[in-house]
């Protein structure tokens, strides 16, 4: 793994600020540096506050955003447990970014079909591979980031996308660990004392990828986990080269 940045934050609060203004200074720069703000999407709950509070911006260039997601469930568009959903209900159902530049995982008749048709949209739309200005990730308390779960073999997937099926049940399709990495800035939230020994874990990288799939990334960029006390416990501290900013 990349040694990233651990920046830890007093609470759940404090952590949709920092995230909300991570999320605005990125944008802010990819579109004064090259035109627009290309940007993958975490989904579960901890970001969802963050989102809702960007819907009540105004000073961000909406018409220059490009929003794709790390990750999505294999289930019906309208099912509640969509991270596209989740994200709409939030945010973008109430900015004006033009309908094209949402890139969601499309309608397909398989889990593989979906993965091909959006590899090949992001491909098209984004550069081959996809560069992203800034990718949003979560951290389960089962060490899984995006949709690569620990004991899948997901994090050895090639290519762009990739179909995964955790141990607990359903059918994941998740950005693979080479193009999540392939970022300006990747930017992990984490929030919780139930997913702190997965954050010490993974920290220590002292296990093989396949256990923590967070270790699999190489960003290109910035690598930061942004993280609130309670996630982050005594154990800020840092492992072998990872730097620690309160």
């Amino acid at each position: 793994m990349t040694a990233p940045t651990l920046e830890v934050v007093a609470d759940a609060d404090a952590l949709t600020t920092a995230l909300v203004s991570r999320i605005v200074a990125a944008c802010h720069h990819a579109v004064a540096t090259h035109g627009r703000f290309v940007v993958a999407l975490a989904g579960g709950r901890t970001p969802l506050a963050a989102y809702r509070s960007l819907a009540e911006r105004s000073d961000l260039p909406w018409e220059r955003v490009v929003v794709t997601w790390g990750d999505e469930r294999w289930v019906p568009r309208d099912d509640p447990d969509r991270n596209e959903r989740a994200a709409r209900a939030a945010l973008l159902d109430h900015v004006p970014i033009p309908p094209d530049q949402v890139l969601g995982w499309p309608d397909a008749a398989d889990p593989a079909a979906c993965a091909r048709a959006h590899a090949t949209v992001l491909a098209g739309s984004l550069g081959d591979p996809p560069r992203f200005d800034l990718v949003i990730l979560g951290l389960g308390a089962d060490a899984h980031t995006a949709s690569l779960f620990p004991g899948t073999g997901a994090v050895q997937a090639g290519g762009l996308t990739t179909v995964v099926r955790p141990a607990g049940g359903g059918v994941r399709l998740s950005l693979t660990a080479a193009a999540l990495g392939n970022a300006d800035e990747v930017l992990v939230v984490v929030s919780g004392a139930d997913k702190r020994e997965a954050l010490q874990r993974t920290l220590r990288a002292d296990e093989p990828p396949d256990a923590l799939p967070l270790t699999a990334l190489h960003p290109a960029g910035r690598f930061v986990i942004l993280v609130d006390e309670a996630a982050a416990g005594e154990s800020s501290g840092p492992a072998d080269g990872v730097g620690v900013e309160r």
